[in-house]
């Protein structure tokens, strides 16, 4: 956030107003920049990913990456652990990217791009992509955060706000009818 826009944008967020506050000002913008940045090196992709797996459009994927940058930036929560940060950034994420598919509900997305695979995945796993596209949100979430992210049970129950025994049921509702898709498609070819 260099520039006069970026300044103006954490002038208006600090509401600096005389130059008393220019100190505290100085040493606000340098943390807060650095907790954006380390965020967006550690959490910047896993973030744009589950982004994009709810709007299927990148440039709304992109726009959650600078909201949760900002709710970051704005509230400037006490961390236990990097752990803690990028389940606490998933979670804001998730709720931005549902409330964006709400204000969304009436454009039309485009398709999901698979130049945006987890690291290290070299496969052409876009059949596996279109199968989970097609499951129901909370399916597809729960398989996105355990099988892309890596997050446990335990861990995506606190991430969407629902019990464990409702994620491993989702989880499990999901994998059973991705092996009947991806069946049904193979039977087919």
């Amino acid at each position: 956030m260099e520039g006069a826009l970026g300044g103006l944008l954490w002038r208006i967020l600090f509401a600096v107003t005389d130059e008393a506050d220019e100190q505290s000002y100085s040493a606000a913008i340098s943390d807060r920049e650095q907790l954006a940045s380390d965020a967006v090196d550690e959490c910047g992709n896993s973030i744009l990913r589950l982004a994009y797996s709810y709007l299927h459009n990148m440039q709304d994927a992109e726009d959650i990456l600078q909201e949760t940058l900002i709710k970051l930036v704005t509230v400037a929560p006490s961390f236990i652990s990097p752990a803690h940060r990028k389940a606490w950034l998933m979670k804001v994420a998730s709720n931005l990217s549902k409330n964006r598919i709400d204000y969304n509900r009436l454009r039309i997305s485009d398709e999901l791009d698979e130049n945006i695979p987890a690291a290290g995945t070299n496969e052409d796993l876009s059949f596996v992509w279109e199968a989970v596209r097609s499951l129901p949100v909370k399916q597809r979430e729960v398989i996105h955060l355990f099988y892309q992210e890596g997050y446990s049970t335990s861990e995506i129950s606190s991430i969407t706000g629902r019990r464990e025994s409702t994620v491993r049921s989702d989880l499990k509702r999901g994998r059973d009818r991705l092996r009947d898709m991806l069946k049904e498609a193979d039977d087919f070819e």
